[in-house]
């Protein structure tokens, strides 16, 4: 095994094996959904602000925003002030080097919403990169990452306090 939790980690793949004889195959990442964020008695109607690695705009029951890295702060906090106006809650998500940008936008609309109440979860996903042997005698090989994940949920609504520790 490599270096780090039992898994197979990058550094260890590229110190262990010659990298020249892999090529990378594909990522299959943990899905991320409404029932998969980590925050008790999260309210059945909000806006999901997603950041994250594989990022594609989606339209759900609920418009939600799935957000790449180079996504506009400046129009992913207009969507999200416009909508919050309505609505009672919004929660933040963000994958990887995107929870910077997750957190940044939550302390911006804290600036502006100053009657909010926060609960922040950090959890991680799994993601597994295949690669793909160039040589006959060696074999494939699953890296397993786990990366940080944050939701942030902000709520116009006092948040349970059991919940908030």
């Amino acid at each position: 095994m490599g270096r780090g939790m039992g898994y197979w980690t990058p550094d260890f793949i590229y110190d262990y094996y010659q990298v020249e004889n892999y090529s990378k195959g594909k990522n299959v990442e943990e899905p991320l959904d409404r029932d998969s964020i980590p925050i008790p008695d999260l309210p059945t109607d909000f806006i999901w602000m997603q950041t994250g690695l594989l990022c594609v705009p989606t339209i759900a029951v609920i418009l939600d925003f799935k957000v790449s890295g180079g996504s506009k702060m400046r129009n992913l906090l207009g969507y999200a002030m416009k909508a919050f106006k309505e609505d009672r809650a919004i929660v933040w998500s963000g994958s990887g080097a995107a929870m910077g940008k997750a957190i940044s936008c939550v302390e911006i609309m804290k600036r502006r919403y100053k009657q909010t109440h926060q609960l922040t979860k950090i959890c991680y996903r799994k993601v597994e990169e295949f690669w793909e042997p160039q040589l006959e005698e060696l074999d494939p090989l699953v890296v397993v990452r786990e990366v940080p994940t944050i939701h942030i949920l902000l709520s116009k609504d006092p948040l349970n306090s059991s919940s908030e520790k």
